[in-house]
């Protein structure tokens, strides 16, 4: 039986993850930061789940956390699903929400997955990054988030061949809108900058009105699809490299493959309307 890590298990995908990965037969152990979503996560799940209070960007929390888990046998799989989304034109962002994106979804990232190669290397496991969409076309309006996601492509390509000599596995999984928390939280980050910055904001009125109408409505896909996919990247026997999940991230994806000036053009006119 496989023990596997999953960070930021108290929401959204990252619970679905857990959930039903332990329906599956592995040992989960999921990354809360509140005792209570750990108690419910445990409650909820079918299986072997071990919540475990792990905050991505704390090295005394890695620490400990690691430590049970070797205690317990070692480590097979880990998948860095903790993550931030502040959304905004980037004139309205304060260093606080900057910092906070890419101290979770970089450096955390970064952090937690070297203190688990000892064990991934001698379990010959796998690890599944939980990217996003924006990692591989950057739209405007999420030039900090989509920054952070082209990191963390740029972390799992590099991985994917450095830690293959070990047979140790790298996945980058790329979802496009999920109907979860984090576009709620991301909202309500935005609507705290309102009264800080109303003159600058005018200028990117059309921008923010379309940023706004994705958080109070986002068409996204359920978590529990994203989480058979990270499902399906832990148990197949030949995994592929990348998953692109969902409708909107897949006819996104072909943007990348446009000219430049082509790619600009069409986004542009859709949102400044020109």
């Amino acid at each position: 039986m496989t023990n596997v890590l999953v960070t930021g298990a108290s929401t959204g995908i990252g619970r679905s993850i857990a959930l039903m990965l332990a329906e599956h037969g592995m040992t989960v152990y999921a990354g809360v930061r509140k005792t209570e979503d750990g108690d419910e996560l445990t409650e909820a799940a079918v299986g072997i789940l071990k919540p475990v209070r792990l905050d991505v960007t704390s090295g005394a929390d890695i620490e400990r956390t690691l430590k049970t888990i070797a205690d317990d046998g070692g480590l097979g799989a880990l998948v860095n699903n903790a993550g931030v989304y502040i959304g905004g034109p980037l004139e309205l962002m304060r260093d606080e929400d900057i910092d906070a994106t890419f101290q979770v979804n970089v450096l955390g990232l970064l952090r937690l997955t070297r203190a688990c190669l000892p064990m991934l290397r001698q379990s010959r496991g796998r690890i599944v990054n939980i990217s996003s969409i924006s990692g591989l076309v950057a739209l405007p309006g999420v030039s900090v988030y989509a920054g952070s996601k082209h990191a963390v492509e740029a972390i799992t390509d590099s991985l994917r061949v450095e830690l293959s000599p070990f047979g140790v596995t790298v996945i980058a999984v790329e979802p496009g809108s999920i109907q979860t928390e984090i576009w709620r939280k991301g909202a309500e980050r935005d609507d705290a900058r309102q009264s800080e910055s109303k003159e600058v904001r005018d200028l990117y009125t059309p921008l923010v009105s379309l940023l706004e109408k994705l958080n109070e409505n986002p068409r996204g896909i359920p978590p529990e699809r994203v989480a058979e996919v990270v499902r399906k990247a832990l148990m197949d026997d030949n995994p592929d490299n990348r998953y692109i999940v969902g409708t909107d991230a897949k006819s996104l994806s072909f943007l990348r493959w446009l000219p430049d000036s082509l790619r600009d053009g069409a986004i542009r006119r859709k949102v400044w309307k020109s």
